[in-house]
């Protein structure tokens, strides 16, 4: 093997192309992945304080969307009939998809509830008043409650006909 010199160092050919600068020790990745798991716990305690609802169980929820029934025929009690388009006012904590899909639920409770009606009930001072709680009652029945709270809030009659 021959020998090169350079600027007064002798060196072999297998010498040349290497440098003799000290290797940087490698950086731990330990403080990268501790600090990723601080932000993630973070950004999802931050989630949890804004998305969840802010009122405390036992406590009414704020009102949400308002889900229309289909518009109902009903004969009462006595033989007269009833035309009426209802609504129902749901909760934030409703669950409008399940809501949605028990509709004919909510069509058949209201057909029994206002099928055992009478004509002078129902106009009778505070009639109306009295079958919208029942109504509410009967549709709370079948919706239930979500995060301890109830998922329908109210019962709007959009249109009443008595004949």
């Amino acid at each position: 093997m021959t020998d090169v010199l350079q600027s007064g160092v002798r060196t072999t050919p297998a010498d040349v192309g290497t440098t003799d600068a000290p290797e940087k020790p490698k950086k731990s990745k330990k403080k990268l992945i501790i600090l990723v798991v601080v932000l993630l716990g973070g950004a999802y305690v931050a989630k949890g304080m804004l998305i969840t609802t802010h009122f405390k169980k036992g406590q009414e929820a704020p009102p949400g969307q308002i889900a229309p029934l289909d518009q109902l025929t009903v004969n009462m009690s006595d033989g007269h009939l009833v035309q009426t388009s209802i609504d129902l006012q749901l909760t934030t904590v409703a669950n409008t998809k399940t809501v949605t899909a028990d509709l004919p639920l909510y069509d058949d409770a209201a057909i029994s509830v206002i099928g055992s009606e009478t004509y002078a009930g129902l106009l009778a001072p505070g009639g109306r008043a009295t079958l919208k709680s029942q109504l509410l009652a009967a549709f709370q029945k079948i919706a239930g409650t979500s995060e301890g709270a109830q998922q329908v809030s109210a019962v709007y009659f959009t249109g009443l006909v008595v004949q």
